[in-house]
């Protein structure tokens, strides 16, 4: 890709489904039955794993000893596997729906028999250990179990991949059945230093500071246990006024930075989940992790992990690798408490209500402690039919259960009465008619439509389905700029801003501070209205009152940005929902001249008047960033002072051979109410043989034009083989 730069230099410029994609034939498979399906209607893959009082796996049950309901409603179990690999009751027609086709077809024809048999009896199992999760001796702990769950418990035609995650997701060993390669991946990912957006020595760290703080400001948290009753141990010299500020600031860089952590996990979890869509069968993930502080500004990232494991038939099994937890301290004279967690018992002491501005339950979910540390993740393994392993020395114990599951389940299948695809959440629930059992399944799953359930999440769905069906309004209407360009890597981007009064934003008081979450959906759709990009977004603003105060006046801007696949015209759609549950909807189309035989095509023409030199390192995805420019997005409103910036791209016709090379001429021109204003000088732009596609960038001079709305044209024409197209933008002159 080229990109052609004029006009006057930078330096000159003012500052301004659903459900799972298995299906019913996916099970007879596994069962090394040749089944012919047609795939007609919704179906439901649940794994069961049933297990008696002693928590031994049962064997030997029908499909008549099972109850299974979709929110409540019963269902007919149409396809059944038991453990034993055959098929009690023959399969129904099965189907796609909510996680499969969108038009019925006919399945793949049968594979051979034997073929068949080798593809049910792999097993999937892939360790992960959570750098930032673990505390440097739980590393050793951690990795020493999965070195003896390979050697002793995983069977030799077993695949086994390992993976990593510190700040990023490493791939150590990707799927052998060389467990010798396994275990040596696991002991390099387990000799590096813990570490992460908040590593678990760090989360201490800063825990223990903010306890120290509290004893020598309130004199409850000292070595004698909490609740000791001793004085305030900061001196007169003004120390103890401050402790609430800065109290606040260590929570508040705890909360910031554990929200962090969980989304990285959460990302790290659906991408293993979604790369194992296609592998058969059931695949069991094992997590190592001591976890992190309960952040629901992550919910939404952990529901679009469970969906995602529940589509890919993924089991997430969090082992907690501290083993049992001791008192809150090795020097404590106080009893362990029941709850294992000194946080806990400060806050019980309190009573309900807020305690020097800070509430027992914000006290509880921000500052954290072991019980609160795998409430997301143990969330995860039970929604997914998994488990969470805490409270275990014997940690090899814990990943033998795992392993049993993996060859101990039954597989039912249902077509669920309910096929809407609103994005809401179906709860499942499966009964053991026979009593004394107890079962593990996946609890539910989301009603996405197929085909989106890559690009949207469970939360986006939702929003989307509340609006289609019309339970939710728009308030108001933001601001809404966006274009569809050219990044340097070749690929089309969608770059958006979308702008909001703040005084539409209602906060709500958190101790010394206010709070409002704010997320925003951006969707892309083709000519027929169908979503082609789906980008989410969440926002957290935490202010003080003076803060709020400036806030208030201004306006929220929100930039983001969506990769799109095709080079069509498309509607961006910005919805954005407040803290009171207010929506704002806004849209934009955006027109593209598309190329046809020997025509060039044009990109949207971006106008800005906010540009600036590039700083750091490039980023080769973003399509406001050339190599020594930064553009801005910002609304198409100019002074007759500024520069106006025109930015676009034009695409070759790929059919035209490489011994015909192009030669370019672009015109310029700024007309109002359908006249010329002003007219530009024509260049001349030469292409390589091998260029398919260039960025244009070029400033023009606004001076004598009076205030008003002015539409911006270029026109493109290839002078060697004759195409000609233009493409227009408005602005306005105040």
């Amino acid at each position: 890709m080229g990109l052609a730069i004029t006009g006057v230099p930078l330096g000159q410029q003012r500052e301004t489904g659903a459900l799972p994609a298995s299906t019913a034939q996916s099970a007879s498979e596994k069962a090394g039955q040749s089944v012919t399906i047609k795939v007609q209607a919704a179906s439901v893959v649940v794994d069961v794993i049933v297990t008696d009082k002693k928590g031994r796996h049962v064997g030997g049950l029908a499909a008549s000893d099972f109850a299974v309901f979709d929110n409540g409603v019963p269902q007919k179990i149409v396809t059944f596997v038991p453990p034993s690999g055959a098929v009690l009751h023959p399969p129904l027609a099965a189907a796609a729906g909510p996680g499969g086709a969108n038009q019925p077809a006919e399945a793949p024809a049968p594979k051979p028999q034997r073929q068949a048999i080798d593809l049910s009896s792999v097993r999937f199992i892939t360790l992960v250990l959570d750098l930032g999760g673990l505390q440097a001796g739980s590393i050793g702990k951690a990795r020493e179990a999965a070195v003896q769950y390979l050697q002793k418990t995983v069977a030799k035609e077993d695949f086994v991949a390992v993976y990593s995650v510190d700040s990023s997701l490493h791939l150590d060993a990707p799927f052998t059945q060389d467990k010798q390669r396994a275990v040596e991946a696991i002991r390099r990912a387990g000799h590096r230093a813990s570490s992460g957006p908040m590593s678990a020595n760090a989360r201490i760290e800063t825990e223990q500071e903010i306890r120290d703080l509290e004893s020598q400001a309130y004199g409850f948290g000292t070595q004698a246990g909490p609740g000791a009753g001793h004085e305030s141990s900061l001196g007169d010299h003004g120390e103890a006024q401050f402790a609430d500020q800065e109290l606040a600031s260590l929570r508040a860089y705890l909360w910031t930075q554990s929200i962090f952590q969980a989304r990285t996990i959460c990302m790290v979890l659906r991408a293993i989940a979604q790369a194992y869509r296609d592998l058969p069968g059931r695949k069991n993930v094992v997590v190592f992790s001591e976890g992190f502080i309960h952040s629901p500004e992550a919910r939404t990232e952990m529901a679009a992990v469970i969906d995602m494991a529940n589509r890919a038939n993924v089991a997430f099994y969090i082992v907690e690798a501290g083993g049992l937890t001791a008192g809150f301290e090795a020097a404590s004279s106080t009893p362990d408490d029941p709850a294992g967690t000194r946080h806990v018992y400060d806050a019980s002491q309190q009573g309900a209500g807020f305690w020097y501005g800070f509430s027992q339950f914000d006290r509880l979910r921000r500052v954290g402690g072991p019980d609160m540390l795998h409430d997301d993740l143990g969330q995860v393994a039970q929604a997914t039919g998994g488990l969470y392993i805490k409270n275990q020395n014997d940690l090899l114990h814990g990943l033998e259960l795992a392993d049993s599951d993996l060859r101990e389940f039954y597989t039912l299948v249902y077509q669920p009465s309910d096929t809407r695809y609103d994005g809401s959440f179906h709860k499942i629930k499966v009964d053991v008619l026979t009593s004394g059992y107890s079962v593990r399944y996946r609890r539910g799953y989301w009603a996405i439509p197929p085909g989106q359930e890559l690009m949207m999440t469970p939360a986006a769905a939702q929003l989307l389905g509340a609006l289609e069906s019309g339970s939710l309004r728009s308030a108001f209407s933001p601001d809404l700029n966006a274009a569809l360009l050219l990044a340097a890597d070749g690929k089309l981007s969608v770059p958006v801003q979308v702008l909001l009064p703040g005084k539409s934003v209602k906060f709500e008081r958190d101790g010394r501070t206010s709070r409002a979450g704010v997320t925003l959906l951006l969707v892309a759709r083709d000519a027929d209205g169908h979503p082609v990009a789906v980008h989410q977004r969440f926002l957290t603003l935490r202010l003080d009152d003076q803060q709020q105060r400036e806030f208030e006046k201004k306006n929220l801007e929100i930039d983001a940005r969506l990769a799109v696949p095709r080079f069509e015209p498309l509607e961006v759609q910005a919805i954005v929902q407040l803290p009171d549950g207010t929506v704002a909807i806004g849209d934009r189309k955006l027109g593209i001249a598309a190329p046809r035989p020997l025509v060039p095509g044009v990109t949207s023409v971006l106008l800005s008047n906010s540009i600036e030199p590039a700083k750091g390192a490039a980023d080769p995805s973003d399509p406001l960033r050339g190599e020594n420019f930064q553009l801005l997005l910002s609304p198409p409103r100019f002074s007759p002072s500024d520069k106006l910036t025109a930015y676009f791209g034009i695409l070759l016709d790929s059919a035209v051979p490489e011994t015909s090379v192009p030669h370019l001429r672009l015109a310029y021109s700024i007309e109002s109410s359908a006249r010329a204003a002003k007219v530009f000088p024509v260049e001349d732009l030469a292409v390589s043989a091998s260029q398919r596609s260039i960025r244009v960038l070029k400033q023009f001079e606004l001076t004598d034009l009076p205030a008003g709305h002015y539409t911006f044209q270029v026109s493109v024409k290839d002078l060697v083989h004759g195409g000609a197209t233009s493409q227009r933008s408005d602005f306005d002159v105040r």
